[in-house]
């Protein structure tokens, strides 16, 4: 009994310095929460963004005026006839431990491309210390369709003599798809729109070539024809409803 009493004792000592490790354990994890919250707190008073937050204007001017202003970016793009592709915040995790993420960091993704030898670069550009902190190449595949593209795509459309023939006299008054940004704007009555076409097939100009489908709606109705467009080789094709 007195062995039997000397266990239960301590085992309770154990059970106790147990609990106690959980709560010194607690206390630390809530004290670290608070003082992150406080952080927080502070940032925000103090008028910084989140690193998710959506660009201002004056961020995403900041950015791609950095990217721009790489040395790398100008040996691979040049100056001249280069577009903004996309601008977008996202967060660059260090290591493997989550806590040494900076949720407060503006780090903003920058995506160019020159039509001119279809060229593409991704930078990374960190806002607050003002600099492009990485630098990637892109072949013209990698870099995503924008309404400049859906532009290139329908002017190389109007030179085919085909395509005019089919639009008639209302071939000048066909507008690109309004950007999505700008609601307040009522749709014009003759829009064109464009869906990127990528083909499986290596013997495929498009196989490599960037190439767009567009397509025509008059009011509330399309037409039934499409024009297929290779930018690349700035020629277009006209499909009408028997032939597709």
């Amino acid at each position: 009994m007195r062995r039997h009493g000397k266990w239960l004792f301590r085992r309770a000592i154990r059970t106790t310095l147990a609990f106690l490790g959980l709560l010194i354990s607690a206390t630390g994890v809530a004290g670290a929460m608070q003082t992150e919250n406080k952080q927080e707190t502070a940032a925000y008073e103090r008028g910084e963004r989140g690193a998710l937050d959506p660009l201002t204007p004056e961020e995403q001017e900041a950015a791609e005026r950095i990217a721009r202003g790489d040395a790398h970016v100008k040996q691979a793009l040049g100056e001249n006839g280069v577009r903004l592709v996309s601008a977008v915040p996202v967060i660059i995790k260090r290591g493997e431990s989550p806590e040494k993420v900076d949720v407060h960091q503006r780090t903003i993704e920058v995506v160019l491309f020159r039509p001119e030898g279809e060229v593409g670069a991704r930078v990374i550009v960190n806002l607050r210390q003002k600099e492009a902190a990485d630098f990637q190449r892109l072949e013209a595949r990698q870099v995503p369709f924008t309404s400049d593209d859906l532009n290139d795509a329908f002017q190389i459309a109007l030179r085919s003599p085909e395509v005019l023939k089919v639009l008639g006299p209302e071939a000048q008054s066909f507008h690109v798809q309004i950007s999505k940004t700008q609601p307040e704007a009522a749709p014009p009555q003759n829009e064109v729109t464009g869906l990127p076409v990528r083909s499986s097939d290596p013997k495929d100009p498009c196989y490599r070539h960037r190439c767009m489908q567009l397509h025509f709606r008059h009011g509330t109705d399309y037409l039934s024809l499409a024009v297929d467009v290779d930018l690349t080789a700035k020629h277009a094709v006209l499909e009408t409803r028997s032939s597709r």
